[in-house]
This record gives structure tokens, C-alpha cells and sequence, in this order.
């Protein structure tokens, strides 16, 4: 009778550490947090007369997968970041790095609030689209894991218009996928 008492507090401290480990686990992988790290390329574009596109980005927010869409951004640049997009063609430019709650994230969107191209060795203030870019991330979205670093890669092909009078228009097409 003792040895069947005794078997039976050994696998309940058993089932109990187990359930502490599941609980904390849990918790680690929901609600720990990890790195995203957001990159922009510019993949190689016909750019007209234009030598060189300055972009700023003033914003850039990245979206909690089933959240609702007001209370599920998060703020990942809180600066404004200039970006030479001609340094971009061949390799990808980090706009920002920020520690974020676990979980997947569907999407990402970012405000350009100025932009200069340069022509004939001359800088022109550009027009740009108003307001808020918003971008669904491809393959399902990107997964920030606890611990870790993930990054997402923003592609802007941007083409640019030359409006004569009234100078140069900048037309991005965008794509948002985890790499």
C-alpha cells in the first residue's frame, strides 16, 4: 500500500513539473518577444534621366495578424530615415531594427514624405503619393519569434514621371515579403 502511494506522488510531481514546463513555454513563445528588422531594395528600374531617387520615409508600422485594424499597428521607425535608392539595386538597405511582441504580423505600411531625384546633376523636390502606403506581406505574413530575428523586405519599384511644368511624380509599386 505505501509503494502504490508513493508511485502515485512521484507522478503527480511528475505531471505537475510537466504542466509548469507546458504553462511556461507557453508563455515564452506567445509572449516573449523577438527582433524584426525591416530591409528596402529597389529592384533595378528604368528610370528615365533620372540619376539618382532620395526617399524619406516617415513613418513605417507593422500590423499584429488578428488584431483589430486601429489597435493592431505597431510603430517600428519612430524617425524619419532617409534612403539613396540608387545604393539599393544590388543589395538590400536596413531602415530599421525593433524589438516586437511574439506572433505573426500580416502586414506593413509606411508614409514617404519627401522625395528628391537628381537630373542633369541637379536635385528636385519630387511628388510623392499621400498618406499611408499599406502593404500585405507575402507567404502568409512574417512570424517574429522569442529570442530571434526576422526580417521583412520591402521592394519599392518606383517609376518616374518627368510632368514638365510641374516637375518630376514618383510612382511606387510595392511588395512586402519576410526574408
Amino acid at each position: 500500500m505505501c509503494r502504490s502511494l508513493k508511485l502515485k506522488a512521484e507522478i503527480a510531481v511528475i505531471l505537475a513539473v510537466v504542466a509548469i514546463v507546458a504553462v511556461g513555454l507557453f508563455f515564452y513563445v506567445n509572449y516573449g518577444s523577438g527582433v524584426l528588422e525591416v530591409k528596402v531594395t529597389d529592384p533595378p528600374s528604368e528610370w528615365g534621366e533620372v540619376a539618382q531617387i532620395y526617399l524619406n520615409f516617415s513613418s513605417v508600422e507593422i500590423h499584429r495578424a488578428q488584431q483589430d485594424n486601429e489597435s493592431g499597428w505597431t510603430r517600428v521607425i519612430d524617425k524619419s530615415t532617409w534612403i539613396n535608392l540608387t545604393r539599393t539595386l544590388d543589395f538590400n538597405q536596413t531602415i530599421g531594427l525593433k524589438n516586437l511582441q511574439a506572433g505573426n504580423y500580416n502586414l506593413i505600411r509606411f508614409e514617404i514624405s519627401e522625395a528628391v531625384v537628381t537630373v542633369a546633376g541637379a536635385n528636385h523636390t519630387s511628388l510623392v503619393p499621400s498618406g499611408m502606403i499599406t502593404v500585405s506581406i507575402t507567404q502568409g505574413g512574417i512570424r517574429i519569434n522569442t529570442g530571434q530575428t526576422a526580417a521583412v523586405l520591402i521592394e519599392l519599384n518606383v517609376k518616374v514621371e518627368d510632368s514638365g511644368a510641374f516637375g518630376f511624380r514618383l510612382i511606387p509599386a510595392v511588395k512586402a515579403a519576410p526574408v
